[in-house]
């Protein structure tokens, strides 16, 4: 049932997320539906998958190409969707311990939180140029071959 309650939450989240952008009507709801898919994802990548930076890669990639996709099929600029849908899977947490260490002057802990922080962002990172180069490139090869015919 958990699950189910995190994935709920990731959609009210997302879709709250996307209304902040002024978001309106489809695209809201598409938005939300983005985070949603995006959690649904980590949550199924971490069953499978123990390590947490692959997790976070990967359900950083299914994101990221469903905002791609639903981009262009509603004619929308990817960011619209992409940020939207990767916000339940920004650090904050980690990022929150991680000062809170840094003040208290633990330096054991900032160092573990502060390195778990940047692992995630960096797969993050990561996730989203792999998938949208890997969109680039497919535009770019359809481009390339109507024009050739």
């Amino acid at each position: 049932m958990e699950p189910i309650i995190q994935i709920a939450a990731s959609f009210v989240g997302s879709t709250g997320f996307a209304a902040l952008y002024h978001l309106h009507g489809k695209k809201l709801w598409i938005s939300g539906f983005g985070g949603m898919l995006c959690w649904a994802s980590y949550l199924g990548f971490q069953i499978v998958i123990e390590n947490a930076f692959l997790t976070n890669l990967f359900a950083t990639m299914a994101a990221t190409a469903y905002a791609e996709f639903m981009a262009r099929l509603e004619k929308t600029p990817v960011t619209v969707y992409l940020i939207s849908a990767i916000i339940p899977m920004v650090p904050g947490g980690t990022l929150y311990y991680t000062m809170n260490y840094a003040i208290a002057k633990e330096w054991n802990l900032f160092y573990d939180f502060g390195q778990r922080t940047i692992m995630i962002a960096a797969a993050m990172a990561g996730g989203i140029m792999i998938t949208s180069s890997f969109f680039k490139m497919i535009s770019q090869m359809r481009l390339y071959y109507a024009k050739k015919k």
